[in-house]
């Protein structure tokens, strides 16, 4: 799965995924920090097959639009922790969850 994380998540997750056989990049791994949610959004619809990111209002203006066909944006509401700690908890969703239960701007892992 191609997937992008947005700049509010840890940059030690992009290996973390990439561990888990994914194709991951970050804003921060594509160098595209301050890119505004408009644009960024654009771009990864036309390159990746989902998105992870914190930021609500993000999530919340995609919401509003027509859902893409082949992806999906998801807003993270795992707790706030020390990096490592997070990272374990983030791998520990993922794996376990049916991303096809969610929708384009949904709460993940938290519906």
């Amino acid at each position: 799965m191609k997937i992008l994380l947005d700049e509010n998540l840890p940059r030690k997750l992009v290996a973390a995924l990439r561990a888990e056989g994914h194709e991951v990049e970050s804003v921060i791994t594509l160098r595209m920090q301050g890119l505004d949610n408009g644009r960024l959004y654009q771009f990864a619809i036309q390159n990746f097959e989902l998105c992870f990111t914190r930021d609500f209002g993000f999530a919340n203006n995609v919401r509003q639009g027509k859902s893409p066909e082949k992806f999906k944006l998801l807003r993270v509401t795992l707790e706030q922790k020390p990096q490592d700690e997070f990272i374990k908890d983030f791998i520990e969703a993922f794996r376990s969850a049916d991303l096809d239960q969610f929708q384009h701007g949904d709460d993940w892992p938290h519906n």
